[in-house]
């Protein structure tokens, strides 16, 4: 029987001289696009390294569509595509050559596609590297790691330093041909309105570690700005099981709730909140808090 997870992360460690990446429990299943947030800094590269072995871990266990990240990597890397943030290409070689050099590594490998895909991302095939731009050289990797058809698609930071309308037209590209239910994406960004465009689930990654893992939808479902009155001396200590984050003073306060499960309204009402006021959250905001906390 299949494994229906695209990658699992248990325990993994790795330390480095005033920074941890420490992943106790991370999971999305195949068909999915899992976007990856957090600010600069977080681990979001490390992590994604990790699951291509280009990071050596500590300790802990990875595993890739079912495989195991280390006891059958080759087998691993003939199904996963993998977009590094820095494009580390051959500056001398066009893209025509760069997909003729790499096909040789995949037995699945699909010239037609290739070259289907060069077109469809603006690509002169004939160019090289060197005078390619930033976004060209994005959507060269992109091509190169889409065209063995891969059953995962590792994105570390693909919109990075774009800019703002080579970032509409890259997305609306990848989305167009990641849009397959049964490829699987991990999809890190710093920049939340990409992720935000595109996953059906949203990591947050603070400090190397995950900090919330849930569904898009609940998410932002979930988290509440909360402004309210606390009625009397002990409500605060009754309410704050309900806050991620709060500030006030003379019993007026503000805050946030990831727990805006059922009547949020209501359950703040009974444990001693007056004049409760909610209203959404988007993901930027969320990210603040669960990396500032603050908003």
């Amino acid at each position: 029987m299949m494994n229906s997870t695209a990658m699992e992360l248990n325990g993994v460690c790795k330390k480095y001289p005033g920074f941890t990446l420490e992943i106790d429990n991370f999971s999305f299943s195949q068909g999915a696009i899992m976007g990856l947030l957090g600010p600069n800094g977080a681990g979001k590269s490390t992590m994604i390294k990790a699951t291509m072995n280009l990071v050596r871990i500590d300790r802990g266990s990875i595993t890739l569509l079912g495989r195991d990240y280390l006891r059958e990597e080759i087998e691993i890397k003939k199904q996963v595509g993998y977009v590094p943030e820095e494009c580390n290409l051959y500056e001398e070689a066009a893209a025509g050559w760069l997909g003729q050099f790499v096909s040789k590594y995949y037995k699945d490998w699909d010239h037609c596609f290739y070259h289907a895909l060069l077109e469809k991302f603006g690509v002169d095939r004939n160019k090289k590297v060197k005078k390619l731009s930033k976004g060209g050289k994005m959507k060269l990797s992109l091509c190169l790691a889409l065209a063995h058809r891969p059953r995962l698609l590792l994105l570390d930071e693909p919109t990075s330093g774009l800019d703002p309308v080579v970032r509409h037209d890259f997305l609306k590209e990848l989305l167009e041909v990641i849009q397959d239910e049964s490829r699987s994406v991990l999809f890190s960004s710093h920049i939340v309105s990409d992720i935000e465009k595109v996953a059906d689930y949203v990591a947050f990654i603070k400090g190397g570690q995950i900090a919330l893992c849930d569904e898009k939808e609940n998410i932002l479902d979930r988290w509440r700005r909360v402004s309210f009155r606390a009625k009397d001396s002990g409500a605060l200590e009754r309410l704050k099981e309900y806050l991620a984050y709060y500030k006030g003073e003379d019993q007026n306060y503000q805050g946030v709730s990831g727990d805006c499960g059922g009547d949020l309204q209501k359950t703040l009402t009974s444990l001693g909140a007056e004049n409760v006021q909610l209203s959404p959250m988007s993901l930027e905001e969320i990210m603040i808090v669960i990396s500032r906390g603050e908003v």
